[in-house]
């Protein structure tokens, strides 16, 4: 089983340099590029300085206790000796803080530099044929055979031509009750696994990074039990509630 994971862009973040990438710099792409370069340790001239590079594997480089917690599971899972046939990918949505330019999802070990993350929260709805976001978003999806979403609430409103119509993956978003209504749970496949205040005080964790212990938990679960706890969650989703408050 392929099971992708996608996670959001967090303000905790490996380095947090004055000059971090802004929205304003994506006015043009020369800007931007010429930005990615200052981020990357290059003067004006092209000379490159070690003390000035700010990029990291976008893995790396959010540090918040959502990702943090992700991470474990991850390193977990990966390690284990049944990891191969069922894989684990961790993606992030946006595109714009990559170092190699391309317009497509950023995987966990794509370079990215360090950015504000505000202008992200301004997202109008992205609709097909003028970005190529949700086209890219699409066809990552539809590659997969599960799909966690710890997105927020806005990332899922940009996205949401690829969500509100039927996709052959299973799609599980982790939603606080509030936010529920940013997906239409009407679809087949489209599946709301609530977060909120029972289930944070049951993990003893915070809200930031209740979402990165359910995943945490999953992983160990299946460590110790066995990787067919993956394929039990996909046909119940609610299950991933009861595994992670059973760990």
């Amino acid at each position: 089983m392929k099971i992708l994971i996608l996670s959001p862009y967090t303000t905790g973040q490996k380095h947090k340099p004055d000059n971090l990438l802004r929205g304003e710099d994506c006015a043009s792409p020369e800007r931007l590029e010429a930005r990615i370069k200052e981020l990357c340790g290059y003067n004006e001239e092209g000379w490159y300085h070690e003390s000035r590079d700010y990029s990291a594997p976008a893995g790396e480089m959010f540090t918040g206790p959502l990702n943090a917690q992700l991470r474990e599971g991850l390193k977990q899972i990966r390690e284990h000796s049944q990891y191969g046939e069922t894989t684990l990918d961790l993606y992030f949505p946006w595109y714009f803080c990559r170092v190699d330019g391309k317009k497509s999802p950023v995987n966990e070990t794509d370079i990215i530099v360090p950015f504000d993350t505000a202008p992200l929260h301004e997202l109008e709805v992205l609709e097909y044929g003028e970005s190529g976001v949700p086209e890219q978003m699409a066809s990552l999806i539809d590659s997969y055979d599960l799909a966690f979403s710890l997105l927020r609430q806005d990332d899922i409103q940009s996205l949401q031509r690829v969500f509100e119509v039927e996709r052959s993956t299973t799609l599980i978003f982790l939603l606080a009750k509030s936010h529920k209504h940013v997906v239409n749970e009407g679809l087949p496949n489209l599946h709301v696994v609530e977060t909120g205040s029972s289930l944070q005080k049951s993990l003893r964790t915070t809200n930031w990074a209740m979402k990165g212990v359910v995943l945490r938990r999953l992983c160990e679960a299946a460590c110790r039990d066995g990787f067919h706890v993956f394929e039990q969650v996909k046909q119940d989703p609610q299950k991933l509630i009861e595994i992670a408050r059973n760990q």
